[in-house]
């Protein structure tokens, strides 16, 4: 027999009255028949622990009354998903065992119970799995699992950082250990969960995501630290406790949620969490007509906003500020969201579908400065990846990022977009800085701006300083191997290879098999001449990666620099094949001719590049590899033609 509890139990936004009956919702009481309340507080009696249906059977139905039984229990268990909101693919609180039974997989307070142990798979009501591949349950406390992840303008390019992590870094970079400032709080907003049943409408979830991230990281960025999306994001569909995400991610509070659609409604529920403790701070949930998607998504934010300025007592952001980032137009903002969606797939076909939704964002709205900077990041990819001359991207990016800051100057993303465009392509140092420099300081939270402000301090011989902005922005993106590598990068460059080393370490600890990481280790191993360790991780990193500009580059160098000519020049006709025409390279050929001591050729690539606007000019100061042509005047003459500093 299942033993009975007395007293309220509480679960979610929950709480179930043992004594009365009664099920209410946020103080509301919740209509609920005998049979799932028996269900109900038979799960309850044993959180975290296999209820069978011979039990169910047992005390919902005596033996001489039964008929027929499963049809009976498949429906008391609808009913009770029903009222709690819960779902069979993906439950919150009831949990399918198939063929067994049933348990309850949320965080429940009630005296003396036990800490339900972590789930492991779902079903139907049925017992039999469902329709798709069962996934470890994660254990109870979470509301959703996280959210497929659309990557920002800003982060789209970020991501593209990573080509040079292995060879030739371009605009972004840098990022270790620090801990938060004395007092800070630190929290995460983990993706909202798609429960609508169709991936098409992911960029709801995301562009809600986005939104709570940017809005909260403006709050009071000196007391409250918003960890980056790309960290968030890891943690998709994954059953951790809030307790393990909370420490890996080095935050106390998470904020989560879902969203769902009935009919031609949307529902969004939310909630915000103490995560050591385990402790639900506040729940809701939001409906509305899906055409008005734009404004619920708003309350929402909103919402979450005000509770967590009282929770956590931090102020409140500015909001009239905050306003002239937004459109009133629903169309013009889902176009925007779909733009966003696109922009970081960062392929040929996606890059043309977010300039064609920024695009018409913006001919709906004219004065949408977020779209102009969604534009701006399009533009710039389409360049630097090759689906577009860089003399057409470039100038069409800048207009829009300037656009974008006419329309509000104090747009963080648009003044990154135009920094990175500025140094990129044009070579104005002194004016990206400053943009890089404003945009940090618009929003300390922004983590992108803080890798692309670090990664130019770097190439600017400021080495200490840019450091200090890695590392911040590590602290803010930490489970994201994008961030370690960032790190890494800025200490090659300062020539401290050991401990370069020892970052690398740390970004193969998240991810073993991250293909950058293994080309800068062989770079960092022919810094030190260890050739052979060199070579190796370069055609281990081949391995993970293919036949790209980013791999082979190195990897001609390398094999140049342990003295195996013949396979280095095999390997640099590679380079050459597979440039054309998208990327003829004329940097990376160059770092090729002084792997092979041919200091003539690669002077004479290095005019190329910089008439080709190579964006890996700026690494001339920096790069280890150029160290045996910095006497040559030569060098400095190419240093002078291109403005950087000496």
């Amino acid at each position: 027999m299942i033993a009975r509890l007395d007293g309220p139990v509480r679960f979610g936004v929950f709480e179930l009255d043992l004594n009365t009956g009664e099920l209410r919702k946020a103080g509301a009481r919740i209509s609920l028949p005998e049979q799932p309340f028996q269900v109900l507080e038979a799960l309850l009696d044993r959180p975290g622990r296999l209820v069978t249906r011979e039990e169910l059977r047992q005390r919902l139905w005596p033996a001489e009354t039964f008929v027929d039984f499963d049809q009976g229990l498949n429906a008391a268990v609808r009913r009770l998903r029903d009222a709690l909101g819960d779902s069979a693919d993906t439950p919150r609180f009831v949990e399918t065992l198939p063929r067994r039974g049933y348990r309850f997989i949320a965080p429940v307070t009630a005296p003396s119970l036990p800490e339900a142990p972590v789930p492991s798979r779902g079903a139907n009501e049925s017992g039999q799995e469902g329709s798709r591949s069962p996934e470890p349950r994660r254990a109870p406390r979470r509301l959703t699992r996280a959210w497929t992840p659309v990557l920002v303008a800003a982060i789209a390019l970020v991501s593209a950082v990573i080509l040079w992590t292995a060879g030739y870094l371009r605009w972004p970079p840098a990022a270790s250990r620090l801990s938060a400032p004395s007092g800070r709080l630190m929290l995460a907003v983990l993706p909202f969960e798609n429960l609508t049943g169709d991936p098409d409408q992911e960029y709801v979830g995301d562009g809600l995501t986005e939104e709570l991230i940017a809005q909260l990281s403006r709050m009071d960025p000196l007391r409250l630290g918003v960890i980056a999306r790309t960290s968030a994001m890891q943690f998709k569909k994954t059953f951790k406790r809030a307790d393990g995400i909370a420490s890996e991610l080095g935050v106390t509070y998470l904020v989560e949620g879902s969203v769902r659609t009935i009919g031609n409604r949307i529902r969004i529920a939310a909630l915000l969490i103490e995560a050591r403790s385990e402790t639900h701070l506040w729940a809701d949930q939001y409906e509305s007509d899906a055409k008005n998607l734009l404004t619920l998504q708003r309350e929402v934010a909103e919402a979450i906003t005000r509770q967590i300025t009282t929770s956590l007592r931090v102020p409140r952001p500015n909001v009239n500020a905050d306003s002239r980032r937004h459109t009133t137009i629903a169309e013009a903002y889902e176009h925007y969201l779909r733009g966003q969606y696109h922009l970081g797939q960062d392929t040929a076909d996606g890059l043309q579908k977010a300039k064609e939704h920024f695009g018409r964002a913006i001919e709906l709205d004219r004065s949408y400065a977020l779209a102009y900077s969604g534009l701006a990041d399009t533009y710039t990819l389409l360049g630097s990846d090759g689906f577009m001359p860089m003399s057409e991207a470039y100038p069409l990016g800048r207009s829009a990022a300037l656009k974008a800051l006419e329309l509000d100057d104090t747009l963080g993303e648009a003044h990154n977009s135009l920094a990175a465009i500025t140094v990129d392509y044009y070579f104005r140092w002194a004016e990206g800085g400053r943009h890089f420099e404003r945009a940090v300081e618009l929003n300390p939270n922004y983590e992108t701006a803080l890798q692309f402000y670090s990664f130019y301090l770097a190439c600017m011989g400021r080495p200490e300083e840019a450091l200090a902005f890695a590392e911040r922005a590590r602290r803010l993106d930490p489970v994201s191997p994008n961030a370690q590598m960032n790190l890494a990068i800025i200490l090659y460059f300062a020539r401290r290879y050991d401990e370069a080393i020892t970052q690398i370490g740390e970004t193969f600890e998240l991810a073993p098999d991250f293909g950058p990481a293994h080309v800068l280790l062989g770079r960092v191993y022919v810094a030190k001449g260890m050739h052979d360790r060199a070579v190796e991780e370069l055609e281990h990193a081949q391995r993970l990666m293919g036949l790209r500009p980013d791999v082979v580059t190195p990897h001609a160098y390398v094999l140049a620099r342990a003295g195996r000519r013949r396979e280095a020049l095999a390997t640099l006709d590679e380079l050459r094949r597979i440039s054309k025409p998208r990327d003829p390279a004329p940097f990376r050929i160059a770092m090729v001719h002084i792997g092979l001591g041919e200091a003539d050729l690669a002077f004479e690539w290095l005019q190329s590049a910089f008439e080709a606007r190579d964006w890996q000019i700026a690494l001339l100061n920096v790069e280890p590899a150029f160290d045996g042509l910095r006497s040559d005047p030569r060098f400095a003459a190419i240093l002078e033609l291109a403005d950087l500093p000496r």
